[in-house]
């Protein structure tokens, strides 16, 4: 595993759907607050970028825009059909104003 600076907490968007591309993998970050979650971009029903998706800041969740599948971003768990794969998630931390994504090497 490998940890990469991906983003200034500050600069993230409180609640908001944020796109990043570390080494090939498309990631979409989440912000409450001070916690940061981190999810595969890619609805795992039809490969649909979930940061174009609607986030529900009291569920903890993402529901994709093409066919309301919706996943845990603290598990990337399929919570809603036509969705039932998960979706991977990625370990974040934060020091300070940075943050950083474990990504397999």
């Amino acid at each position: 595993m490998a940890e990469h600076r991906v983003a200034s907490l500050s600069k993230i968007p409180e609640g908001k759907a944020w796109p990043i591309t570390v080494d090939d993998y498309d990631i979409m970050l989440v912000r409450f607050g001070d916690m940061v979650y981190a999810i595969e971009d890619c609805c795992s029903h039809q490969e649909f970028p979930l940061s174009q998706g609607e986030i529900d800041s009291q569920q903890c969740t993402v529901r994709c825009r093409a066919h309301g599948a919706t996943f845990d971003l603290r598990t990337g768990k399929a919570m809603k059909a036509p969705a039932f794969a998960p979706v991977p998630v990625y370990n974040v931390r934060v020091e300070g104003d940075d943050v950083f994504v474990e990504i397999e090497d």
